[in-house]
């Protein structure tokens, strides 16, 4: 065959070079191979150097493509499997990590913690019973913080919180308890109760993400946007694509009007997460404010089925129908989503301008006047609200 042929003349072209070195052929073959196997060896090094560095700086996509790169030169590479499932399991990808657990079991070495990754990897995916079998025994504070989430997951809120309570004197780091736990609270719009927890975890690791993220979420409700935005722009300067951080920070910028810093913050979450229709509706928020509602009505056109659930966009494309002279495919757009969410403030806006471009003013006016009423009621509303009461 010619390819047997190629294979023949270049060894026959290696054998020649040797003998013009004084060399045998199976002496610089050895040589080579040594060789190359410390190229593989110091590859395989530097990609978990740069792996460990990466996650320690709490950067986990970089580790786990890092650590992945490791185990391209080393599939059974234990220290890179661990790191690996580790990223996964920072990064919410409980499935993912479970598959790499189950590479590195099949090496027939464990880390220490690996009944607690496994846990959390089937928390992750849901599957509470997994995770409570896999948590008997352990006594960590970690331990305690994956009952609690479980119980959570489960509806049970007194068992929750005695979960919480219980790591709360517990052995072993209890950072991510207590993050945990704020969230927990926060996630009630309990600000009260996560001020402790958010205090603890703030006195125990000041600069994780997780601790970062309930400092922000605390100081929203607190009403506090510049702490809060400085806290989502701290994560980003750790994690720069982090999705809940993005929009965090672009929340509070704009109640802070900081469009100057809002923008590329908007525009980085657009291009990182192209399909997401909270990113989506974001870029069309830029391009409306701009006044561009022919680039709002064509991002919407080519992305309807991304937004069919997002009823703020469906709000946004409505306008834009009705800057295009389209008032009726403007309302066969709005009249199902205002009847969803009529206290929406954005959603009852537009709804009323579409009745007022058809000849409606005097039903614009009972969508919107119980929202102007509301001491929260936007400045927006209430104007449109005293423009059609003066009619």
């Amino acid at each position: 065959m010619a390819g047997e042929g190629k294979h023949r003349a270049f060894h026959r072209m290696f054998a020649l070079s040797c003998q013009k070195q004084g060399m045998p052929a199976r002496t610089l073959w050895s040589v080579a191979f040594a060789a190359a196997l410390a190229a593989c060896s110091a590859a395989q090094d530097n990609h978990l150097a740069a792996a460990q560095d990466a996650y320690a700086k709490q950067d986990y996509i970089t580790a786990g493509q890092q650590a992945q790169a490791a185990l391209g030169d080393d599939a059974r590479n234990v220290p890179a499997l661990a790191l690996l499932a580790r990223a996964q399991i920072a990064m919410g990808r409980g499935e993912a990590a479970l598959a790499t657990l189950g590479r590195l079991d099949r090496t027939g070495e464990r880390p220490d913690d690996a009944a607690l990754l496994a846990a959390e990897g089937h928390l992750q995916t849901g599957d509470t019973a997994a995770t409570e079998r896999l948590l008997r025994g352990q006594d960590s504070a970690d331990s305690w913080r994956l009952r609690a989430l479980a119980a959570d997951m489960q509806g049970e809120e007194a068992a929750a919180r005695i979960a919480f309570a219980q790591g709360r004197q517990a052995w072993g780091d209890r950072s991510r308890l207590h993050a945990a736990e704020a969230s927990w609270y926060l996630a009630r719009g309990d600000a009260d109760g996560a001020r402790p927890a958010v205090r603890r975890a703030q006195a125990e690791a000041p600069d994780r993400i997780e601790t970062l993220y309930v400092t922000g979420r605390l100081a929203q409700l607190d009403g506090e946007h510049d702490l809060a935005s400085r806290a989502f722009l701290a994560i980003l300067d750790i994690a720069p694509l982090d999705r809940p951080a993005l929009l965090g920070a672009i929340a509070e910028l704009g109640a802070l009007g900081r469009m100057d810093l809002l923008r590329p913050l908007v525009l980085r979450g657009a291009e990182a997460y192209p399909r997401d229709a909270e990113f989506l509706f974001l870029a069309a928020r830029l391009k409306a404010e701009a006044g561009d509602w022919a680039g709002v009505r064509t991002l919407f056109q080519r992305n309807e089925n991304l937004i069919a659930d997002h009823p703020d966009s469906r709000a946004l494309y409505a306008k834009a129908l009705l800057e295009a002279g389209q008032p009726e495919q403007a309302r066969a757009q709005i009249v199902p989503v205002w009847r969803q969410h009529p206290d929406n403030p954005l959603i009852a806006r537009i709804y009323a301008e579409v009745l007022i471009e058809t000849g409606q003013a005097a039903q614009a006016r009972e969508v919107v006047a119980p929202l102007a009423v509301r001491a929260d009621a936007p400045e927006a509303i209430r104007r449109l609200a005293a423009r059609l009461a003066a009619r």
